[in-house]
């Protein structure tokens, strides 16, 4: 047994907290080095994650019940580079085999696989195009994406005021944040009833578990952040200010780490087991289910086009609001220019912050193609 150099005890401390202390303790080891890991819960996910890298051993010197005591060798320095997100969700099962609940996983070092793996992941994942349910899947993770960013903001602002009078235009946005939060449902729904039913049938079954079990977390604090921002004057300003930063930082912290993983494993999972057919009764199943009021524009949403290169300068806005305004959620507005519209970006930055979604179809050199959804 080679000596231990260093004792690393994280009993008590929250996710966090825990893995900033065992990944730069365990990644400081010099080959034939031992570090001793002092947890409350079975470490069998982090023996796992261990030992698919391949540069370490793994041993127990303490199993139980109130503590686990690891201990970690390095052996070689060879980095996990050759894992793809297949083989990362059969080790996620490994631990279930070992008789670990899912929950106490997830709440545990469930995610200290992706600490190692994440870039290789991305750089691995395949990419879908429209209107394949993964491409609108993952469209909607970056609608959402932008959403949690901007309750992030919010949040950090809230800190600062005192009453609700000082929020401002605030309050409506995170009033549109929350019901943007909850329309959400009908993805985890399609996620939950077309595609982790057949990923099941595939035998790969704990991730998707382990992703249900967010869902219902997810649910639970997006319909108390809702009811709260749509009741708010029922509260004193100090308990919804507080009620709600507890729920946003929850939220944006834990659906974005939610959202990588389903990107970048389940999704990638899913795209290497599951058959073209499969996809197709997936898309006619997810159609059914329906889709959220800001899904991207690949469901047969309406599309409106404005060519402006006939029209006069000055006539132009006035006819593209008025186009705007007209559409419904998830419609878009496709605009073909004589040159570069960037003032109009900036004018829908100023009055549609975080409605709109900007994309440039075509950009120059005679003309510019530009589609703004309303999101």
């Amino acid at each position: 047994m080679n000596a231990v150099k260093t004792t690393i005890d994280v009993k008590g401390l929250g996710h966090t907290e825990k893995e900033a202390l065992i990944f730069p303790g365990i990644e400081a080891l010099k080959a034939n080095e031992t570090a001793r890991i002092v947890v409350e819960f079975n470490p069998v996910p982090l023996v796992y994650m261990l030992k698919a890298r391949g540069d370490f051993s793994t041993a127990f010197e303490k199993e139980g019940p109130g503590e686990w005591i690891l201990l970690v060798t390095r052996t070689a320095r060879t980095l996990l580079q050759t894992v793809d997100a297949t083989t990362l969700g059969i080790l996620e099962q490994e631990p279930i085999k070992e008789g670990i609940s899912h929950d106490e996983i997830r709440k545990s070092l469930c995610d200290i696989h992706l600490e190692v793996m994440k870039d290789s992941l991305v750089a691995r994942r395949v990419e879908v195009s429209s209107p394949h349910p993964v491409h609108t899947l993952m469209e909607e993770h970056k609608i959402i994406l932008y959403s949690l960013t901007e309750l992030s903001s919010l949040i950090k602002r809230l800190k600062t005021l005192n009453s609700f009078e000082a929020m401002g235009q605030d309050m409506d946005r995170l009033k549109d944040i929350a019901h943007h939060l909850v329309e959400a449902e009908s993805h985890h729904q399609r996620e939950e009833e077309a595609v982790f039913p057949r990923l099941k049938k595939h035998d790969i079954t704990e991730p998707p578990d382990i992703m249900v079990l967010e869902h219902v977390e997810f649910k639970k604090r997006k319909q108390e952040l809702y009811q709260l921002t749509n009741g708010s004057r029922d509260h004193d300003f100090e308990g919804f200010k507080k009620k709600v930063i507890e729920l946003g930082e929850y939220l944006a912290k834990e659906l974005d780490s939610h959202i990588f993983k389903e990107d970048n494993i389940l999704y990638q999972i899913a795209l290497q087991v599951l058959s073209p057919e499969e996809w197709e009764q997936i898309k006619k199943e997810c159609d059914r289910i329906g889709y959220c009021c800001f899904t991207p524009g690949d469901q047969n949403k309406a599309e409106v086009e404005l060519d402006l290169r006939s029209i006069m300068p000055f006539e132009r806005h006035e006819l593209i609001f008025r186009k705007w305004d007209a559409l419904k959620h998830g419609e878009t507005l496709k605009i073909i220019n004589d040159h570069n519209p960037k003032p109009l970006r900036y004018q829908f930055e100023a009055e549609y912050k975080g409605r709109f979604a900007w994309e440039y179809v075509q950009e120059g050199p005679k003309d510019w193609v530009v589609k703004i959804k309303r999101v």
